[in-house]
């Protein structure tokens, strides 16, 4: 079997909602694949109108072409292995419950939201709101890895309730912002009011990061749990592939004390 493969054709003239390839994969499989209508705005087109098809293996989809302006790819998606060749636009893994995903290229805002399981590896940069909350959502990422070997923009995390963001280059402002629970890490610093409203979880920054007041410095430590964290990252590989070689203290701030204050920044160099 090969993978099937969706080629887009031609630029597209207006943002294209994909979220129903992957919930029609799991249930129909490959059946009227062809016939499968999308929306383009206010129209509704056939998938096989937009995209050349081919391969025969619904469990590994590969996406090639400019998907940059291409929403809400892999949407629901519960098993199996999706790969966007090049660029992705808004809200990719959108309510994600399992199967993996791999991009290429850039993914423009709203990233894993909603996310459950499974795993998204970036290889460019990511907008907005990575494993944020939608807006009026209670909780954002809630279970999963996200692994971004570029930059991320702001408000990554936000409202995070479970799981792993690991950013190999820098975050934002508001990184971990109203963050729940889990885990974020940035391996080139953060922007302004990092843990903003943060109730619990663990910001790990390597790099510049300003601390709010509303943080309490605790003191230098060498913690057990941040050198096995690092040592389950080295087989991404690339700038996490190092991060265990050497014992690595670090300085732990406790806040949001606006909030619970039982969240955690941990800085190292």
């Amino acid at each position: 079997m090969t993978a099937l493969t969706l080629t887009l054709k031609q630029a597209l003239p207006g943002r294209l909602d994909l979220s129903p390839l992957s919930p029609t994969l799991a249930r129909d499989g490959l059946g009227g694949l062809a016939a499968l209508q999308v929306h383009m705005g206010t129209r509704q087109h056939a998938l096989g109108e937009l995209f050349a098809i081919k391969g025969d293996d619904a469990s590994n989809v590969v996406l090639a072409g400019d998907l940059s302006r291409v929403d809400q790819i892999g949407a629901g998606l519960a098993a199996g292995s999706l790969r966007v060749e090049g660029h992705a636009g808004a809200y990719l893994g959108l309510a994600m419950t399992g199967g993996r995903m791999t991009v290429t290229g850039n993914v423009a805002e709203f990233a894993a939201v909603g996310m459950r399981k499974g795993s998204i590896e970036i290889l460019g940069n990511a907008g907005d709101y990575l494993g944020g909350a939608l807006p009026g959502a209670l909780q954002g990422m809630a279970g999963g890895q996200v692994v971004v070997h570029g930059d991320v923009g702001a408000r990554c995390g936000d409202r995070m309730r479970r799981g792993a963001i690991l950013v190999a280059g820098s975050i934002g402002d508001y990184a971990g912002s109203r963050m729940l629970a889990g885990t974020l890490l940035a391996l080139q610093g953060c922007g302004a009011h990092a843990g903003y409203g943060m109730r619990r979880g663990t910001l790990l920054v390597r790099g510049t990061i300003p601390i709010d007041a509303t943080f309490a410095d605790c003191g230098r430590h060498v913690l057990p749990i941040v050198h096995l964290l690092f040592r389950s990252w080295q087989p991404l590989g690339g700038a996490f592939a190092g991060l265990a070689d050497q014992v690595r203290p670090v300085q732990r701030f406790m806040g949001d004390r606006g909030a619970d204050g039982k969240g955690e920044i941990l800085h190292f160099e």
